[in-house]
């Protein structure tokens, strides 16, 4: 069981995992330096003490990242976020995840009704033609989520290309919560490779 000021901890380190670039939650272990004088000053020391009873550490670590994946703005999150929607926000992470690939699948149909509308190739959602990419734009339509995203960037790598190519807030700050959230997910490039190719390459 986790203590309240481990928790504490977790959260700094997730905070700098999702603001600054260079920082790394994994190569910390998922915590940071904080003195626990400090900590049990704090106002909100009961939330973290409370959450440190009632959670195994691996679903402490999903509440706090589900915050920060579904905010707009990681770097806008702070624990009256957490307290006010982390568990209603960890329970729509936790369904998708359990309906991934099912997830990724609905939102590569979306994709594939969208270019068979408008006559564009697959290569033309990637192609920023003094505008945002049609990929980037259908996804902040709310039309595609994020982990789809990931999923072609694993297997495309575009979203290189995207930070060669981009002078643009909006997909710098993007850009960094991808980065960020790669590392917590487990996907198997070959089988979404094969699932884009099927979808695509007829």
């Amino acid at each position: 069981m986790m203590h309240g000021v481990q928790v504490y901890r977790m959260y700094l380190a997730m905070k700098q995992h999702f603001t600054k670039p260079n920082f790394d939650f994994f190569q910390y272990n998922g915590q940071v330096n904080a003195k626990e004088e400090t900590y049990q000053q704090r106002n909100d020391f009961w939330f973290f003490e409370t959450i440190a009873r009632r959670h195994t550490k691996e679903e402490i670590q999903e509440i706090l990242l589900a915050s920060f994946i579904i905010s707009k703005d990681s770097s806008k999150v702070w624990i009256g976020d957490i307290k006010a929607t982390g568990k209603d926000r960890w329970m729509v992470w936790k369904k998708l995840q359990e309906s991934f690939t099912y997830t990724v699948e609905q939102d590569l149909n979306s994709i594939s009704e969208h270019l068979d509308a408008t006559g564009h190739t697959f290569n033309d959602l990637f192609k920023a033609m003094g505008g945002h990419p049609t990929l980037l734009k259908l996804f902040v339509k709310r039309q595609l989520n994020l982990e789809t995203l990931i999923v072609i960037d694993i297997v495309l790598g575009y979203t290189k290309m995207w930070d060669r190519e981009l002078r643009d807030p909006l997909w710098e700050s993007l850009s960094l919560k991808i980065k960020k959230y790669k590392p917590f997910l487990s996907i198997d490039r070959n089988k979404y490779q094969k699932v884009l190719r099927d979808k695509f390459c007829e």
